[in-house]
């Protein structure tokens, strides 16, 4: 049996094309019969994404099926919504059932059982070009063409944990195969890897993509009063709301060490474009909302963080190059997320430890395929294992 280096190199001396046209040609072979049409299981974010990427292929799904049954016969984004035994006794002979739910194992073991053919949303973007990329999911052409520096940042990774998920990741991105990859851990646990990271009484936490304080309140609960302040960092005004609605509840201790930034982060002072969805997917780039984007090192100039989280829908690369200051001089814990974008898999641990190359870095997953994964860069003084 090949060892994981071996392993990256046998898949880095492959033709790119030909993993593609293999792949494509079999799942083309499995859903010929039914004629693009689609059940797509999940109506949340990923389900919503799907159908309009579709439509714009001009592909109509046949129906949307869901496990909450508040959803049931209700439609969302003009698409009927069926109870799951409803939508397996309609349409389990006539269409292909699209599994569109980001935590996919559940529903995976739900139709395992059930006489249906089911592919993932990767599966289904690699047939419909039109819905690449998101996130992670796109033709695997970059890791071929940035080989060398895919081969670089497998030498990063501080555990066989890591090295593992990395080439697991790798392998994935060109075979979709989603027995290639390890266990992931539980959703609870994202941004927080106690097992890796000792904790710090005068923590100064820094949450860049803040949403409505879901991370805040879970850092809370995972450090009680053993904090010094949190910054918490949203530029969509509606998330805003929702997180000073949150802040509110909290005790009037804690309060008072919360500070809101209503910002985008970037490398530079100035302007963006900003898509205000109210949701955790607002992004910098669409849209027609205009909002400020400033540097870390020059938001947080007079201070020391010591934990720095970054999830902000692609736009972590050019925060890191924002806060490049603040890491090299202080050398704060990171949990920056990595699947916003393929290439962020490797680009990122190579960005940051260009800044500082005494950080521990690690790579966790906290959701199926490639979504929900984290670069934990941990200064030695820091580093739990």
């Amino acid at each position: 049996m090949l060892n994981l280096e071996q392993q990256l190199d046998d898949l880095l001396g492959k033709k790119v094309d030909t993993l593609i046209n293999r792949q494509i040609e079999s799942l083309r072979g499995k859903i010929a019969q039914y004629g693009k049409k689609y059940v797509l299981f999940g109506a949340g974010h990923l389900g919503k994404l799907t159908l309009a990427r579709l439509r714009r292929a001009e592909i109509e799904p046949v129906a949307f099926t869901d496990n909450n049954p508040n959803l049931w016969n209700t439609l969302v984004d003009g698409l009927t919504v069926l109870s799951p035994q409803e939508a397996v006794d309609k349409h389990a002979q006539n269409a292909v059932f699209v599994n569109t739910v980001y935590t996919s194992q559940p529903v995976w073991e739900q139709l395992s059982a059930l006489n249906l053919s089911v592919i993932s949303f990767a599966e289904l973007a690699w047939i419909h070009k039109e819905l690449m990329p998101h996130g992670s999911v796109e033709y695997p052409y970059r890791i071929f063409k940035e080989a060398d520096q895919v081969k670089q940042a497998f030498s990063l990774w501080a555990d066989e944990i890591s090295r593992q998920e990395y080439i697991g990741q790798l392998i994935w991105r060109t075979s979709l195969d989603r027995s290639v990859l390890p266990v992931h851990l539980p959703q609870s646990e994202i941004y927080f890897a106690d097992d890796l990271i000792t904790n710090y009484m005068d923590e100064v936490f820094v949450d860049c993509g803040a949403f409505d304080g879901d991370t805040i309140q879970e850092f809370i609960k995972r450090r009680g009063d053993s904090f010094k302040k949190i910054f918490a960092i949203e530029p969509d005004p509606f998330n805003v709301k929702a997180l000073e609605t949150r802040i509110t509840k909290l005790p009037p201790e804690f309060q008072n060490r919360v500070q809101i930034i209503p910002n985008a982060t970037g490398s530079t002072q100035t302007v963006v474009t900003f898509n205000v969805t109210g949701t955790a997917g607002s992004s910098v780039g669409s849209g027609s909302y205009q909002v400020e984007s400033k540097a870390l090192d020059d938001l947080l100039a007079s201070t020391t963080p010591t934990f720095i989280k970054m999830d902000i829908e692609g736009a972590e690369p050019d925060t890191i190059l924002g806060t490049r200051s603040l890491i090299a001089k202080h050398a704060p814990v990171l949990a920056i997320c990595l699947y916003h974008a393929q290439e962020h898999l490797w680009q990122i641990p190579l960005l940051i430890q260009s800044i500082r190359d005494d950080y521990n870095l690690f790579l966790r997953r906290y959701a199926d395929e490639c979504w929900e994964i984290v670069c934990y860069a941990i200064p030695k003084n820091r580093t739990a294992v």
